[in-house]
């Protein structure tokens, strides 16, 4: 199963190969939009190119510790396209109800390690 991760073109590169390799040794296969396609400069290219991936994807994950805008669009896309979406924030962030409207599981975590447990289970109930 592929999962399509939202990141920002400016998250640490560290942060995002740290949770690229969570999400592989729970056996899942990864796509990271920001990192393998790198930046697209045209707005209506880059949401064409999103799609795509999106469509070749079976879950989406999205990070809304920090306040996601664009990172939305795609997360209504998969909803749109019925995919899996898993949502993970650090505890105490504050969610929209549409944001977990939208969720099949929601992964509260720490440190990035705390990921690593919920999407096991999620791979197995899947």
């Amino acid at each position: 199963m592929r999962i399509f991760i939202t990141a920002p073109f400016g998250d640490n590169k560290e942060n995002i190969e740290k949770l690229r390799s969570i999400i592989k040794s729970t056996g899942f296969e990864d796509y990271c939009f920001a990192m393998d396609e790198g930046r697209i400069e045209d707005p209506k290219e880059l949401m064409i190119r999103a799609e795509e991936e999106i469509k070749k994807s079976d879950v989406l994950l999205i990070d809304i510790t920090y306040k996601p805008t664009g990172r939305l669009i795609e997360a209504g896309m998969a909803y749109a396209l019925k995919k899996k979406i898993i949502v993970i924030m650090k505890k105490g962030t504050l969610a929209k109800e549409t944001v977990i409207g939208i969720a099949d599981i929601i992964i509260e975590y720490e440190k990035t390690d705390d990921i690593k447990m919920g999407l096991e289970d999620f791979y197995n109930k899947i």
